[in-house]
């Protein structure tokens, strides 16, 4: 993980670590189409002592988030490893080459090259798209666009187009992750325990993501949850 990039994901909130944290990687599979380039964000940040002080809240939300993404990725790629067999044929964007964290960066190129290619495609754009990737790792319009097959197509053709809407949607769970940690710190200020804290958090997570949803209107992209938006 790439953890100048998360510092900036995170509005400057995280520790110096020694070591660099595991980044986000996925195991190859059979391929129908090349594999995708790994993004490369980087960023320059300083930190305040008080963001970095041993015991500080930030630091507590951080490690827990921290370890909440190694969990989340684990498992995820535990699941695609035992459903090998059955999708050979299918490589999900969630497994190309390593990946470093997005930035908002990530998210505003992409929204460039989506306009591009939707100006191109003669698609209304002033007519809401939302987006979501399929477990077989097609980018697939959700709700009923009149151009959603040829918006479908340009994922398809344009690998370039697909990292892109994986790098942002990638971004919004990010941040929508974070918000719930810093809840979940809120919490166990308010006397719970850490336990009950734990639960709530696995809980949520799981609900909040299972209704994630990018959508793209006029030129720009939203991310939304069951519990609110991440950015807009």
């Amino acid at each position: 993980m790439n953890n100048n990039a998360l510092t900036a994901m995170t509005g400057g909130i995280t520790r110096i670590h020694n070591a660099p944290i595991t980044e986000i990687t996925g195991s190859p599979a059979p391929q129908k189409r090349p594999p995708l380039a790994a993004p490369t964000p980087s960023v320059t940040v300083s930190l305040s002592e008080d963001v970095l002080g041993e015991n500080s809240k930030a630091q507590q939300i951080t490690e827990k988030f921290e370890e909440t993404v190694r969990e989340r990725y684990a498992s995820d790629q535990t699941l695609k490893t035992s459903e090998e067999n059955k999708q050979a044929e299918n490589q999900s964007l969630l497994e190309m080459a390593p990946l470093s964290l997005p930035t908002k960066a990530d998210v505003i190129a992409f929204e460039q090259l989506f306009n591009d290619e939707l100006a191109k495609a003669g698609v209304d754009t002033s007519i809401p798209i939302k987006l979501n990737i399929t477990g077989e790792g097609e980018v697939k319009v959700s709700n009923e666009h009149p151009d959603k097959e040829k918006i479908e197509a340009l994922f398809k053709e344009n690998t370039d187009l697909q990292q892109g809407f994986v790098k942002t949607e990638t971004y919004g769970t990010l941040q929508k992750l974070y918000q719930l940690h810093q809840q979940w710190q809120q919490k166990i200020e308010g006397g719970a325990s850490e336990e009950a804290a734990n639960n709530w958090l696995i809980n949520t997570t799981k609900s909040t993501l299972a209704s994630s949803q990018v959508s793209f209107q006029n030129g720009k992209v939203s991310h939304s949850f069951s519990g609110g938006n991440a950015y807009s």
